[in-house]
């Protein structure tokens, strides 16, 4: 069965968003099977809006699973590369544990596994990672943007969700050279990977991401239960070469998901409708060689 990706555009971030899973509605309710929630939104400043999950997406999230009828736990889990609480709390999300009854978790004090990779000398490391995220019994929703980076060319579902799974600091030990680290990416993957994949893209960062880049207008949101997929048709709204992507093209490689728009169905506006090709980071040249 080829994967469903959702494509809807408009200028309203919550309803682009709730749409857009609307469209996989019969996909969705099916997975998650009243299974515990976990939202992952992308804090990767504690400050800098533009650069983190607008809490308007993660209303369009739960506005979903609130009109489907979902009884599970929600939970809304960060380990952030600054102050986990201090994000909650300037980006607005404090007020969701009133309007949905979610807990706001911080894994960065939360239990974790330890996990091997490897260093740029091929040299083994270990790193911390979420035990709550690991928990093959929670539907994991990955509440990311459309964003440029500084190392791996694009940040989006697939490296949202890994890279939040890490607790800080050994976020900073996974980046062992371009090569390596985009290695490292794809290996996190096959034990932290999405159930759920809701991308904002109405207003994404271009230029030097992942946190100090620019606006740019796009108007759409994505979703799909295929994460790869999803991040494949977000390169393609971004005008990116999905295979000059490498933790993408590795994650491909280990079948982890649908990396071929012909072998997808996507539904919603069509996708020519909504390609923005973003400025990509100064360095993007480097970033290509792994």
């Amino acid at each position: 069965m080829r994967p469903r990706v959702s494509i809807v555009k408009g200028n309203n971030r919550r309803d682009n968003v709730r749409k857009a899973i609307e469209l996989i509605a019969g996909d969705v309710v099916q997975s998650v099977a009243g299974k515990r929630i976990v939202v992952k939104p992308n804090f990767v400043s504690s400050s800098n809006q533009l650069a983190s999950s607008h809490v308007d997406q993660v209303r369009g999230i739960l506005d979903f699973f609130k009109e489907s009828g979902q009884r599970g736990d929600i939970f809304i889990a960060e380990a952030a590369s600054g102050d986990t609480w201090k994000a909650f709390e300037h980006f607005g999300y404090e007020p969701l544990i009133k309007e949905y009854g979610v807990k706001l978790i911080d894994l960065n004090q939360g239990a974790y596994s330890i996990i091997s990779l490897r260093d740029y000398r091929g040299n083994r490391i270990d790193v911390r990672v979420s035990r709550l995220l690991l928990d093959k019994d929670i539907y994991l929703v990955s509440a990311a943007r459309l964003k440029t980076h500084d190392v791996v060319v694009v940040t989006l579902a697939i490296k949202n969700m890994v890279m939040g799974s890490l607790l800080m600091p050994d976020k900073v030990s996974v980046h062992q050279g371009i090569p390596q680290t985009n290695r490292n990416i794809a290996a996190l993957g096959q034990h932290v990977w999405p159930d759920l994949a809701a991308i904002d893209g109405l207003e994404g960062m271009e230029g030097d991401g992942p946190s100090k880049g620019n606006p740019i207008d796009v108007g759409v949101a994505i979703a799909g239960r295929d994460a790869l997929a999803v991040d494949r048709v977000c390169c393609e709204v971004m005008g990116v070469e999905f295979k000059k992507v490498g933790y993408l093209y590795y994650c491909q490689e280990m079948k982890q998901g649908e990396g071929e728009l012909k072998n997808m169905e996507l539904i919603g506006e069509p996708l020519v409708n909504c390609i923005t090709p973003f400025r990509l980071h100064r360095d993007v040249k480097k970033q290509y060689d792994w």
